[in-house]
């Protein structure tokens, strides 16, 4: 559906994207994850021809989106961070006006529009203006645009920013049902999102791909093993080194403070090793005090951190 190769964007003698090369397939729902900066915003908009790439292609169903520019913008829905709305419209009447600009037939637009709002869950919204609207609904109502001419492929450039719990759910469970009929790329930094909605992951930081598959395959390459969050009472600079020295320990750091001398670390022991027994006579010799302890698996919110930092 969609094939790039050695895409590389500059501005000046700066390199936004280094030789990047990605397909996606049909159907499928991929997030694009990648600290602020890292290159997300930068490919989205080359995709669908808003920005030129510097050198490298990309393809969609074989069209050149360079060479074949109006044909490919056909195919494909954009729902940008800041979402193009226009605030003296009531809802109905942009969203009429977007089905006269992607050119929908006067006799199905009736159709068309009942579909979308139906979709969007936008009845009840209908004919209030959009300046009058919440966040949640002006992001709904910018799917509703986006998939106005029935597209294969939905572009969505942080399509959950600056919503509330509720409203995310929404969105994402908006996205989700959408995405049965449709490939859709989607940016976030809301790891979750991810985890809940994504077939695959794609992890770009400094304009390179650092990271790609399932959520599940991104937590199992990054180790798949326990992680241990310890509570310790003592003091955090030689409570720190302490278990940084540890012979089973191959990584530790401090997480959170509780009070003075109460501090949380996390530790990730080497593989296949049992940490419980070295971590209590570690801390009983120094007369410290375990205040609480855990394990976890690794997250994606891990393996993130670790491609990105």
């Amino acid at each position: 559906m969609i094939e790039i190769k050695n895409l590389t964007k500059r501005f000046g003698n700066t390199v936004i994207l280094d030789n990047i090369n990605l397909e996606v397939k049909k159907g499928e729902i991929l997030g694009f994850l990648g600290p602020n900066g890292a290159g997300k915003s930068t490919t989205m908009k080359i995709i669908t021809s808003f920005w030129s790439p510097t050198s490298g292609s990309i393809k969609i169903d074989g069209l050149d989106v360079t060479t074949d520019s109006l044909k490919t913008r056909t195919k494909i829905g954009y729902l940008p961070e800041t979402v193009p709305l226009y605030d003296d419209m009531r809802v109905y009447e942009y969203l009429k006006f977007i089905a006269e600009v992607r050119g929908i037939a006067k006799e199905d637009m009736k159709k068309r529009l009942k579909e979308v709002v139906e979709a969007c869950g936008l009845k009840k919204v209908l004919l209030k203006p959009i300046e009058e609207l919440s966040k949640g609904y002006r992001q709904r109502v910018g799917l509703a645009q986006a998939i106005m001419h029935e597209p294969d492929i939905l572009i969505l450039d942080e399509p959950t920013t600056g919503l509330d719990p509720n409203q995310i759910v929404e969105i994402r469970d908006l996205i989700k049902k959408i995405g049965k009929e449709k490939t859709v790329i989607f940016s976030t930094h809301i790891l979750s999102e991810v985890s809940a909605t994504c077939d695959r992951v794609l992890i770009i930081n400094n304009g390179k791909i650092v990271g790609e598959g399932s959520p599940a395959d991104l937590m199992a390459k990054a180790g798949g093993r326990e992680i241990i969050y310890v509570k310790i009472k003592g003091p955090k600079d030689a409570v720190l080194s302490k278990l940084k020295e540890m012979d089973n320990v191959e990584k530790a750091e401090m997480k959170d403070r509780e009070s003075d001398d109460v501090y949380g670390y996390e530790i990730t022991p080497k593989e296949g090793v049992d940490l419980r027994e070295y971590l209590s006579m570690t801390v009983m010799n120094n007369n410290w005090s375990i205040l609480e302890f855990n394990k976890k698996s690794a997250s994606l919110e891990d393996v993130f951190r670790e491609l990105t930092k």
